[in-house]
């Protein structure tokens, strides 16, 4: 294996990673978005609705129950617009990018293997290339600094 075929699945694996961290962040941006608008309408609605409810009910219903019809449909309101704003999902980017991200690690764990057990003392034993020896300190490093980005506990690699 070479560091330049290393060096360039490790590069689309961190697009990939990128490009999924940039669509999830959008996505939850548009919700939180949405979720502000609706409180934001939530209140308004609230307060325009229930003094309108609650003066149009006060005289058939008394003033007790008008407060509570009023109430209660304010929050119906809220809640319905935060179902819509739960209810966004990612398109269909965040599948190609998780399928990039998946070919690229793919393409990292076969070269790995393709590699074999590479160590520094073979070669200064004269056992290997300095390619293969770079590899031997690169890929763990590399491997440890993804998991590290991610948040996942290092262990041994999963193939």
């Amino acid at each position: 294996m070479q560091i330049e075929t290393l060096m360039q699945s490790l590069r689309a694996l961190a697009r990939a990673d990128t490009l999924i961290a940039d669509l999830t962040f959008r996505t939850r941006m548009s919700q939180i978005a949405l979720q502000a608008a609706a409180m934001v309408i939530a209140l308004f609605g609230a307060i325009m609705l229930g003094v309108a409810l609650y003066l149009w009910l006060r005289e058939s219903v008394g003033p007790v129950l008008a407060a509570l019809i009023v109430s209660v449909a304010s929050l119906a309101l809220a809640g319905l617009l935060l179902a819509i704003a739960a209810a966004r999902k990612p398109g269909k980017e965040i599948e190609l990018a998780r399928e990039m991200h998946h070919q690229a690690l793919e393409s990292l764990v076969t070269e790995v293997k393709r590699s074999g057990d590479v160590s520094p003392l073979g070669l200064l034993l004269g056992g290997g290339g300095l390619d293969r020896a770079l590899l031997g300190l690169v890929a763990p490093l590399a491997m440890m600094l993804l998991r590290m980005l991610r948040g996942t506990p290092a262990g041994p690699p999963k193939t």
